[in-house]
């Protein structure tokens, strides 16, 4: 979608005529300064997929990356020991941290007992890894991505690393088109550009929702950044991550420092489930990102009463409605078949109903989605425990 539009966020788009030949040499010299690695949080099934095969042998041909930590979350003994046969190709690049060991959990055990870390999730997988990587101190510059990429090549790490690398911003989030036969990407397109909008509509002209408005895809969850920041940031550790760390980038570091990149013509992932549980699928990852919003709100000193929810609600419902409409207009330009006006709107639906359950939550848990505590407080408090965690960590098994 190449355009010149100038977002509040800066923003590069994706020219055709790029020479990406040329961006990788330079990012390659760069790399030689300004240590380059990888992490990627995943389940075992996650890391034995046809994407993860694909993920790994692209990143085996990558020399600007030095390192790649795979954060493998919620696998037995069994599970790791696979792992790491689907991990050799990266070889001495590699770094397979197995969360489930024991003494890997004794360790976290050991800081939740201090400072509580919130339910297990993403979120922890991102955060347990960070630790052993600023332990480390092997990379300067960190990217992150998922591990279920269906379309990922190389061109994802040269665009998005370059920006932060060469250009030297300090934190650059990805952006990209989802569809295949039919528009994806319904927790964006039907929940958070409506819901963003709806709060500017009540709370008026706020700088943090301007930000958080004029991200392209901002749930994507693909970003990079310097080590030196990812110390100080707190984020949830649900489906609320990717929203609070965008809240905490615009906590530290100034806006014209920051950028989103387009990173591909099209992106696909596996695709979560509608269903019908409220504590799983879009459902709970719509209440997660709900929660997170009101808690950055809430802690700018706004007042989120039980009027304000009722009429955000409402308001959400006639701005989806209206998006619904534009969407169906878009496939058909497209020709898009399998775009179905009637499940569109189910979604925008059940979404609402998603929101019913996140202003129940907060009123609750008025710290909205637990956000794991940042950690430059958690070596101060504890003593040698990030050292701790890496032991753990590099234990040979």
């Amino acid at each position: 979608m190449p355009d010149f539009h100038l977002n509040y966020v800066p923003t590069f788009t994706l020219l055709q005529k790029e020479t990406l030949a040329a961006m990788e040499e330079r990012l390659l010299q760069a790399s030689t300064r300004i240590p380059v690695g990888v992490l990627i949080p995943a389940l075992y099934s996650d890391l034995a997929s046809p994407a993860m095969a694909n993920i790994i042998q692209e990143l085996t041909q990558m020399q600007f990356v030095g390192r790649v930590y795979i954060s493998l979350d919620r696998a037995d003994l069994e599970d790791f020991r696979r792992a790491k046969e689907i991990v050799a190709p990266l070889k001495d690049k590699g770094c397979l941290l197995w969360n489930d060991n024991p003494q890997v959990q004794a360790v976290i055990q050991k800081i939740d007992d201090l400072l509580p870390l919130g339910p297990r999730g993403k979120g922890r997988a991102v955060w347990t890894a960070l630790g052993y990587i600023l332990t480390k101190g092997e990379v300067a510059v960190l990217a992150f991505h998922d591990a279920d990429i269906l379309t990922y090549d190389r061109t994802f790490l040269v665009r998005l690393l370059y920006a932060v690398v060469q250009l030297r911003y300090q934190f650059a989030k990805g952006f990209y088109a989802r569809y295949g036969d039919r528009l994806y990407g319904r927790a964006v397109r039907l929940f958070y550009f409506p819901f963003v909008r709806s709060l500017r509509v009540i709370l008026g002209n706020l700088d943090f929702l301007e930000y958080m408005a004029d991200f392209r895809y901002p749930l994507a969850g693909e970003f990079a950044m310097f080590t030196s920041i990812a110390r100080e940031m707190q984020f949830p550790s649900d489906w609320g991550i990717e929203v609070g760390i965008l809240s905490e980038i615009y906590r530290l570091v100034r806006v014209p420092r920051i950028c989103q990149v387009e990173l591909t013509n099209r992106y696909d992932h596996k695709h979560q489930q509608l269903g019908t549980d409220p504590h799983s699928g879009l459902q709970k990852m719509i209440a997660d990102i709900a929660r997170t919003f009101f808690a950055q709100l809430s802690s700018q000193g706004i007042v989120l009463s039980h009027e304000f929810f009722r009429t955000l609600k409402l308001t959400y419902l006639t701005h989806a409605r209206s998006v619904v409409g534009v969407y169906e207009a878009f496939a058909e330009m497209h020709d898009l078949e399998q775009y179905d006006l009637h499940n569109e709107l189910t979604a925008v639906e059940t979404f609402a109903h998603a929101l019913d359950n996140a202003f129940e939550d907060f009123h609750h848990y008025p710290f909205g989605s637990p956000f794991i505590p940042d950690w430059r407080r958690i070596e101060v408090a504890i003593e040698g425990i990030m050292e701790e965690l890496t032991a753990a960590l590099d234990y040979p098994l």
